[in-house]
């Protein structure tokens, strides 16, 4: 009876780096190949990363990734065990040179197949058809006495290539993929392999590339569409199995081993608590906290920093990039600053103070003051008395540049704080309280900050997760003074946003006033969002390409 002996291996590789792909590669297909397997799985495009974007049409960029992959075939020639890994390539089409998103069998040193991706997303975040030219048909390989057949991402999803794929004759499939974290997808995936009606083994990218997190989350799928193996998330992992020409999978004991800086995430120190109370979003969970933290650390490594800071106002939203910070990078790579103004509280000044305590970080507090003080008299020498709404902005932004002066002054990047109602509605300060270099609660409600803190119960107080969310930036401001209650707010712009619902439909729950009002926040503050940095995406509709919206627009969303 026929057995292949295969390595799934899910590794988080950087966009562009060539040569540190290629080592992590190079590794994996070692430990495979001294535990006598017959071939190892990476994840699509593993030799540059995904999404690489706009180096996907320089073709120095394409040869580049050519030579790494000869370089990987020199290596290996004296290796039984075969390697299929994602790649982009070079093809002609009609005496035309194009690009394609490949799956690339190496053997003995030689390239044995190219497989093409088929179908090409080009929705959300994916922009694949601006890129690459699509296969005509899908690919089946003979390997070692078994069919595989070779699917890359996309191909599996569209029903129209399970059709086409029942017409086939093959013995197990291969699916090799860069699928982005969303709350929803894990159970999507595995709810969608179903419909291929033969075992499969899926192996996904892991971890974080700009905005996106890629959560890995690799498995294995038996004929009766049972999950037999499933590999970690948010962390580089292999597995082996051993797969019949039947297709029966049986998965293999392997040792548990320590891979990567990103292995620390595994271990964050979260509590499983169940979010009760008012009626809200979808509930987040250790799962998208753990995203939010591994696209964090990846942001700031593979940009090589190493230290962060940000502003701690004693709010709940701080409190939990903080508590982020500390988990994804350390806490002693973390500094914290309270900036009070004449307006902030003692009660908030105890809160930071404490958080930052528990965390175990070093709080540094700098009045600002001084320097409000002078702005505001430098504006009256200019005959104007300035507006309540002048002086918040003014200390938001005095803040801001503080803690941008100090960011440049340590080298440590600047984390922000907003969250997505915030920037939903315009609730927040350009030059302000959206300076920052990254932002990990950016696809973040309200209420779903909630969520997510109670998780860190252990280092933010019950008094942050109870009292009443305020800017302080006038006297007993509260959130709720400009905004209407989270609870509703969110509501309705989970409606508008991520349901597309227009404002008759949601009107039919909510008062029509508030949501067109709500609406108009909605729509006038796209300037902002254009402005704002990068973030943590973990939903279906971040403020990202996933949601493109003029800013000139004279139409209610």
């Amino acid at each position: 009876m026929t057995i292949l002996k295969i390595q799934l291996s899910q590794i988080n590789p950087t966009v562009g780096d060539l040569d540190g792909n290629a080592g992590k590669i190079l590794r994996e297909v070692k430990l495979a190949s001294e535990s006598g397997c017959d071939l190892v799985v990476f994840s699509e495009m593993v030799i540059c990363g995904y999404p690489c974007e706009d180096l996907w049409l320089r073709k120095d960029f394409i040869s580049a990734c050519q030579h790494q992959i000869s370089k990987i075939c020199d290596l290996t020639k004296d290796l039984k065990c075969a390697i299929l890994l994602g790649a982009p390539t070079f093809d002609l089409e009609k005496k035309k040179e194009v690009v394609r998103n490949s799956a690339i069998l190496l053997e003995r040193g030689e390239i044995k197949r190219i497989i093409h991706k088929k179908t090409l997303p080009n929705s959300g975040v994916f922009d694949e058809r601006r890129y690459f030219e699509p296969a005509s048909a899908l690919s089946c390989v003979e390997f070692r006495g078994i069919t595989l057949a070779i699917l890359i991402c996309e191909d599996l999803w569209d029903q129209r290539n399970l059709f086409l794929l029942s017409e086939q004759i093959f013995d197990f499939a291969i699916a090799l993929n860069a699928s982005p974290y969303s709350s929803k997808k894990h159970d999507y995936r595995h709810s969608a392999a179903k419909n291929l009606g033969k075992s499969l083994l899926y192996v996904n990218q892991v971890g974080g590339q700009d905005s996106l997190v890629f959560d890995g989350s690799s498995f294995v799928m038996n004929d009766r569409g049972e999950i037999i193996l499933q590999m970690k998330d948010f962390t580089e992992d292999s597995a082996i199995i051993e797969v019949t020409k039947s297709g029966t999978v049986t998965p293999l004991p392997t040792a548990d081993k320590w891979r990567s800086e990103a292995s620390n995430l595994q271990s964050a120190q979260i509590k499983n608590q169940e979010a009760s109370g008012y009626y809200r979003l979808p509930t987040r969970n250790n799962r998208d906290y753990r995203a939010c933290v591994l696209a964090l650390h990846d942001y700031i490594r593979k940009n090589d920093f190493e230290k962060v800071i940000l502003g701690m106002s004693g709010g709940i939203d701080s409190a939990l990039v903080a508590a982020m910070a500390v988990d994804a990078l350390g806490k002693c790579n973390v500094t914290l600053y309270a900036l009070p103004s004449r307006y902030s509280s003692d009660e908030s000044m105890y809160d930071a103070v404490e958080c930052a305590k528990n965390l175990g970080v070093k709080l540094e507090v700098i009045s600002i003051e001084p320097m409000f003080e002078a702005a505001l008299f430098t504006l009256r020498q200019a005959r104007r008395d300035p507006q309540s709404i002048t002086q918040e902005n003014l200390q938001s932004r005095i803040r801001g540049n503080i803690l941008m002066a100090l960011s440049n002054d340590t080298g440590a990047l600047l984390l922000s704080t907003g969250n997505k109602s915030e920037l939903a509605t315009g609730y927040t300060t350009i030059y302000g309280d959206m300076c920052g270099a990254f932002n990990p609660l950016k696809d973040l409600y309200k209420t779903q900050i909630y969520d997510l803190a109670r998780l860190k119960s252990d280092v933010i107080s019950q008094n942050i997760l109870t009292k009443a969310p305020t800017a302080e930036l006038r006297p007993n401001q509260k959130d709720s003074d400009s905004l209407p209650d989270y609870e509703i707010l969110d509501c309705i712009l989970f409606a508008l946003i991520e349901e597309r619902k227009s404002v008759a439909e949601i009107a039919k729950n909510f008062d029509e006033n508030l949501v067109r009002r709500v609406a108009r926040l909605l729509k006038i503050n796209e300037y902002k969002r254009r402005q704002s940095c990068p973030g943590s995406k973990i939903s279906d509709m971040a403020f990202d390409k996933d949601w493109r919206y003029p800013i000139t627009n004279k139409s209610f969303i």
